[in-house]
């Protein structure tokens, strides 16, 4: 009785160490989905490097009428840690309006007024 017990006991421990051994098993890369947003069906996801913290972003596109469809791997930059929680890592601002050398095409405060419909 004493052996079964102990082989039984033996069996449940392995069984808990290799359950916590694939828990840990995610491997070095992680792919995490990004919602499209407003594309024509394009699939996107940005992949972590767990290791070094390096970052991509992965995109692939179908064809759309004459537009080429094609897959795209973008380097986003490494993570950064912080020494505090809320610590601004990187900032990249730009100007709230556009600027002077900005073609008038865009500017929105030199845009034409829309065509009124005659009545």
């Amino acid at each position: 009785m004493e052996t079964i017990l102990k082989k039984l006991l033996l069996a449940a421990s392995l069984l808990c160490m290799s359950i916590g051994a694939l828990a840990g098993s995610e491997g070095r890369y992680q792919a995490i989905p990004i919602d499209p947003g407003e594309g024509y069906g394009a699939e996107k996801a940005l992949i972590l490097d767990s290791v070094s913290g390096h970052l991509w972003i992965w995109i692939e596109s179908p064809t759309v009428d004459d537009d080429p469809g094609g897959r795209f791997l973008i380097y986003q930059g490494q993570l950064t840690p912080g020494r505090k929680m809320g610590d601004i890592i990187d900032k990249q601002e730009w100007a709230a309006k556009p600027g002077k050398d900005t073609p008038p095409a865009i500017k929105t405060d030199v845009l034409p007024e829309p065509a009124r419909k005659a009545r």
